[in-house]
């Protein structure tokens, strides 16, 4: 593959490989899947994604964000479980996510070229990611498929508080 190609397929598959950003993506799916403005919370997650790029093409300074998406990623998982998603937290911490998920995915290029086809593989496999999954519930129309989607929301919950512990300890 030529570098700009592998540079993006590089940073297409980043969300579904760094765990932090997975569970995060995961836990805001089902956030979306929850709400009847779908488009609106992904619509501000993908502006926050971009402000987030921009805030790396910007030089910004190594940022806490990790840590700040495993705390959204144990959040949301949390709400997932509790099957309660107010529409403006649900805007809220897809802003956050959004620009935590950004902030965590510096690209490691060689050149400008392929950073800029990095940050743009990530951005799309993200919001690839949010919309395929937040279709999937749609179709959980037994008792037994919402109960499975809250108990996968409280594993989400619980794992991004294990790594939580252990990353502060």
């Amino acid at each position: 593959m030529s570098g700009l190609l592998q540079a993006f397929v590089d940073g297409l598959i980043n969300p579904f490989t760094t765990p932090a950003h997975l569970l995060t993506l995961l836990a805001l799916a089902l956030i979306m899947a929850s709400q009847p403005q779908r488009l609106a919370v992904l619509f501000v997650f993908a502006l926050a994604l971009a402000a987030g790029f921009l805030a790396i093409v910007l030089a910004v300074e190594t940022t806490p964000a990790r840590t700040v998406l495993l705390a959204v990623a144990a959040a949301l998982g949390a709400m997932v479980a509790a099957a309660w998603a107010p529409k403006l937290l649900a805007v809220l911490f897809a802003a956050i996510a959004g620009a935590a998920l950004a902030l965590d995915s510096p690209p490691q290029a060689v050149t400008l070229a392929e950073a800029y086809a990095t940050l743009v593989g990530t951005a799309i496999g993200a919001c690839v990611m949010l919309i395929a999954v937040a279709t999937i519930p749609g179709y959980a129309n037994a008792e037994w498929q919402r109960l499975g989607e809250r108990i996968l929301g409280s594993w989400i919950a619980a794992s991004a508080i294990l790594v939580l512990a252990v990353q502060l300890r």
